[in-house]
């Protein structure tokens, strides 16, 4: 009798120990789970040039105003450029200067312009932008004994493609308005520059 009973309490506390071990298990706190690495960074689609940076080049502006002075030939806004450059927007100048003198007479005309560009689309490499700028040309002539000064206006559009992040070809397309004083014709033109009008600018960074 005694060894049934003994039996019967151990099957007893075995099926008691049996039956509370899934619940221990349930009740157990599972170990924290590996801190997830974060995604990875996506791609930037801005382009080469940052912000912030100055460049120094040399640009042609579509207006070619007529010699303030009545001289055939005609002079565009063109010179050495110096470019600062944002990620939303670049401004632009450009000075240029010409001398001659011969047999006692002498010319000499000034370019100076400015312009603004907000950067509308930019790619991987390459920006596209809208905006204009507006410059003057300041002719005079001892031998005529008189000088002149005629205005541009030129709105319109300007591409860049950044050949490195330090070097940018750039070309526009846009209307060109030119008049001045002294009898210089005003001219309004749609134009827009070829091959061997391209400017360029390299960026100090």
């Amino acid at each position: 009798m005694k060894k049934t009973l003994l039996v019967s309490s151990l099957l007893g506390g075995l099926i008691v120990c049996l039956a509370a071990a899934p619940a221990l298990a349930q009740d157990s706190t599972p170990p924290p789970a590996a801190p997830m690495s974060p995604p990875p960074a996506a791609a930037s689609s801005s382009s080469s040039m940052g912000g912030g940076a100055i460049g120094v080049g040399a640009v042609t502006w579509l207006g070619s105003a007529a010699n303030p002075l009545g001289v055939t030939t005609s002079t565009p806004i063109a010179g050495g450029e110096f470019v600062y450059d944002m990620p939303v927007f670049h401004l632009e100048g450009v000075f240029g200067f010409d001398h001659a003198s011969n047999n006692g007479a002498s010319a000499t005309d000034v370019r100076f312009g400015v312009a603004g560009w907000y950067h509308l689309a930019r790619g991987t490499n390459a920006d596209f932008s809208i905006g204009g700028g507006a410059g003057l040309i300041y002719a005079s002539a001892t031998g005529a004994g008189n000088s002149a000064t005629a205005f541009t206006l030129e709105p319109g559009a300007e591409g860049r493609v950044f050949l490195s992040p330090n070097f940018a070809l750039s070309a526009r397309v846009g209307f060109a308005i030119t008049f001045g004083d002294n009898n210089a014709p005003t001219v309004f033109s749609l134009a827009g520059q070829t091959t061997e009008m391209f400017g360029f600018t390299y960026f100090f960074r």
